[in-house]
C-alpha cells in the first residue's frame, strides 16, 4: 500500500530550482510515483511515512520552505479532475493522470 502526500513549495524559488526539485523527487528512493497538478504543488505517492519522507526532503529543501502533508483520501475536498482524484484515492497507484 502507497500513502498519497501533497509537496507545496514556491514555484518561483530558485534554490532549489523547480527543475531539481523534480529531479530530486524521480531519484528519491521514497518516491514510488508522482505528478504535478499545477505549479508549486506536486502529488506524491510512497510507501514511506510522513516522518520518512520528510526526513530525506529537508537536507534538500534547507533553507527553503515547503510543506508537506499526507493526504487521507476521505479528508480530502477540492476542484480537480476525477482523474487526478482516482490517482489520489488509489491505495495501488494506477497510471499517471493526464497533464492538463
Amino acid at each position: 500500500m502507497h500513502n498519497t502526500f501533497v509537496l507545496s513549495y514556491d514555484p518561483l524559488m530558485t534554490d532549489p530550482s523547480p527543475v531539481r526539485l523534480l529531479e530530486f523527487i524521480r531519484s528519491n528512493g521514497f518516491t514510488y510515483q508522482y505528478f504535478v497538478p499545477f505549479y508549486g504543488t506536486v502529488f506524491i505517492k510512497s510507501g514511506a511515512t510522513l516522518a520518512q519522507l520528510n526526513g530525506s526532503y529537508m537536507p534538500f529543501f534547507s533553507p527553503s520552505s515547503y510543506v508537506l502533508t499526507q493526504i487521507f483520501p476521505v479528508m480530502t475536498s477540492g476542484m480537480l479532475p476525477q482523474a487526478h482524484w482516482d490517482w489520489i484515492n488509489a491505495a495501488v497507484p494506477p497510471p499517471l493522470p493526464e497533464a492538463n
